[in-house]
């Protein structure tokens, strides 16, 4: 029985230095080429690039992934139902928090890389990146919701998963480009790069993104979410004199 007890422990502590050795043998740099993107009234989306290189053995595969990831914010979905002709969302679950973009790049789909417990154990999946609300989460429907939400994030673009936006170049270097809708918020990004080794994380390296809005837009910006009971009621006052210019126009024009 010790025998046998001693042959585990002595694969044991090989296994951990094999994936100590992978670990220190892989090596990784990256860098963005604009570490800012500036959102103005003309804005319609941007390409987040980045170089890099790898160094790592020579026996196995090398894998480059990499996951831009924008700031939290509380989201919620709902299910609608058709109530006394009127369409009404009944069933709900709240978010505490989801990253406003996620993209993903990589030289081949995912699923060839790793794993699926792997790659949602180090949240390379939309779904593990989803805090769900705790009065949310014993819900009957909250698979079918979470899986709509991501479903409505990836139609918007804020989601994205591109299997060929990773190219691999000579002598180790790499670049990949993940492309942000025209939609994207302003905050601050981070964008992590992961190199798998025969399907398994060897090294990552972290850099951040800071996506801010400029001119006009800044201040409208900054006035919404400083003064909020302000825009909203300025939004109001605008809607009614729109609405009150249209019928004076409609009147002038009236036959009779």
């Amino acid at each position: 029985m010790m025998a046998r007890f001693s042959l585990w422990m002595v694969l044991l502590v090989g296994l951990i230095a094999g994936a100590s050795v992978q670990a220190q043998s892989t090596q990784v740099s990256a860098a963005l080429i604009d570490d800012a993107v500036l959102v103005t009234s003309s804005f319609t989306g941007a390409k987040v690039t980045i170089f890099g290189s790898v160094r790592a053995g020579s026996v196995g595969r090398t894998d480059i992934v990499v996951a831009v990831r924008g700031p939290d914010r509380p989201a919620w979905i709902a299910k609608r139902k058709r109530t006394a002709g009127l369409w009404i969302g009944k069933d709900q679950i709240n978010f505490a928090a989801a990253p406003t973009f996620f993209g993903v790049a990589s030289a081949r789909p995912l699923e060839q890389i790793a794993p699926s417990d792997t790659l949602s154990l180090y949240g390379l999946r939309p779904k593990g990146q989803l805090d769900i609300a705790k009065a949310s989460a014993d819900s009957p429907l909250a698979d079918t919701l979470i899986d709509a939400f991501v479903a409505q994030r990836q139609r918007e673009k804020l989601y994205v998963d591109d299997p060929n936006g990773v190219k691999l170049l000579k002598g180790g270097l790499f670049r990949a480009d993940i492309q942000m809708p025209d939609r994207t918020p302003p905050g601050l990004y981070t964008a992590k790069v992961m190199v798998f080794r025969n399907g398994r994380p060897a090294q990552s390296t972290l850099t951040t993104l800071v996506v801010t809005k400029v001119g006009a837009e800044r201040a409208l910006f900054e006035f919404a979410r400083d003064h909020a009971v302000l825009h909203g009621l300025a939004g109001v006052l605008l809607a009614l004199l729109a609405g009150l210019t249209a019928a004076s126009v409609v009147k002038r024009f009236a036959p009779g």
